[in-house]
């Protein structure tokens, strides 16, 4: 099952609020989005990725904190 937005923001692991700052949203956008995918313009797809891979890039970071 390919990954779409909702499932996406499900990964997000934070609140709607939060991630609708990350993305430049309204909440009430992000929440219409959630509900219908398929609507999400190409550049919100986008924009979601970059935050994914920026927060995974800072998790990693965190976990080698840890570690030293």
């Amino acid at each position: 099952m390919p990954l779409d937005f909702r499932r996406a923001t499900d990964l997000f692991v934070s609140t709607e609020e939060e991630l609708a700052m990350a993305l430049g949203i309204p909440v009430a956008d992000l929440r219409s989005y959630r509900q219908k995918p398929e609507t999400v313009p190409p550049a919100l797809l986008d924009r979601m990725a970059e935050v994914l891979i920026e927060r995974g890039r800072g998790m990693t970071r965190v976990g080698e904190m840890l570690r030293e």
